[in-house]
């Protein structure tokens, strides 16, 4: 009976060490750098103006893409099972709605990619990271570095984040002749603004999906 006893305490003791090493993220607010490289041109750019934020609340979120040439955001909005995509450059403001299903299938390249888990360490923002290397159909790749010191109850935030068995620092997509590498800037813990996720019922044209 002592040795039952034993047993799940040292049980309960290894379920509390692995809670307390991975923390839960249900509200935050991720901030990368941008940076792409057109390898054709053999021409760099790397702006800190270039950043991607991503908002996490609950099972919804909302990623915005910022560049020198205008804002895209993309709102995964769950009670309504849809997404809807905003886009702004120069006067022009455009908004599509899509279905959740229809813009899964668009995404269905990032669901059947081949992934490959590698022993390769590094050290982001203080936490230790692990990497994916993520082979496309179309024979272009995305290198992950992920830290599963943090999970996110989210999943939608960033393509592949669904696979990753933790929260994404840093990615980078390789084409035939391009680059672009996502690296964490800021992670903000803490209430995330419900007005990130309101549609603008004004302001922008309204673009057939």
């Amino acid at each position: 009976m002592f040795k039952k006893i034993l047993i799940g305490l040292v049980g309960c003791v290894g379920l509390c060490a692995v809670s307390q090493a991975q923390r839960r993220l249900t509200e935050t607010t991720l901030i990368y750098k941008v940076y792409f490289d057109d390898t054709a041109a053999a021409t760099q750019i790397s702006s800190s103006s270039a950043t991607t934020t991503c908002y996490l609340k609950g099972v919804s979120s909302r990623t915005d893409l910022v560049t020198a040439a205008g804002k895209q955001s993309t709102l995964f909005l769950a009670k309504t099972e849809q997404v809807v995509l905003l886009k702004e450059y120069g006067g022009q403001r455009y908004m599509t709605r899509l279905p959740k299903a229809q813009w899964e299938q668009s995404s269905t390249k990032y669901r059947e990619a081949r992934l490959t888990f590698l022993s390769d360490t590094l050290r982001l923002a203080g936490y230790s990271c692990n990497k994916i290397v993520a082979t496309i159909k179309d024979s272009s790749t995305i290198t992950i570095w992920y830290t599963k010191e943090l999970m996110p109850l989210n999943k939608t935030y960033l393509p592949l984040a669904d696979a990753v068995p933790g929260l994404i620092l840093a990615f980078e997509s390789l084409g035939a002749d391009s680059k672009v590498r996502y690296q964490i800037d800021q992670i903000i813990f803490g209430p995330v603004q419900q007005m990130l996720f309101d549609i603008p019922e004004t302001g922008y044209r309204l673009l057939e999906n």
